[in-house]
């Protein structure tokens, strides 16, 4: 019986505060900022693209031997595509792609690569291959 009346009571104050908020029309201020003047300003702005294009592209590079990046400046992120065959490559400035060491990266696909350094280190071998750059700041 105790049990019973205290979810009684529970239930009743939460519903006479729904009920209250939703008769006085207060709206939510959830996020939601003043300035300076006073004026209400939202708290989720838009951001811009993450991605600006940066020229110049890389295209039709043939990496037959070990080929580092040409990055223009300014430049923090890429992706670089293998058209024609696989090719293998590395990114932690020590070690040397060959046909049997690195990453792969399979004809018909894309890398994304981000960071200075990383791109920087960026070394590709594809005895046959063809690929395409772009760069982003």
């Amino acid at each position: 019986m105790v049990r019973r009346n205290l979810f009684r009571s529970i239930l009743g104050k939460t519903f006479v505060a729904i009920a209250c908020a939703s008769a006085c029309g207060c709206g939510a201020s959830a996020q939601t900022y003043r300035d300076v003047n006073g004026s209400i300003v939202a708290g989720v702005m838009p951001l811009p693209y993450a991605y600006t294009p940066l020229a110049p592209g890389q295209y039709n590079l043939t990496p037959a031997t070990v080929t580092a990046l040409t990055i223009p400046r300014g430049a923090r992120f890429a992706t670089i595509c293998a058209s024609s065959a696989g090719a293998m490559y590395t990114t932690d400035g020590v070690t040397t792609p060959t046909s049997a060491i690195g990453q792969p990266l399979p004809a018909g696909s894309c890398v994304s690569l981000s960071g200075g350094a990383v791109l920087a280190n960026f070394r590709v071998v594809s005895p046959s291959g063809v690929l395409d750059v772009e760069y982003f700041q």
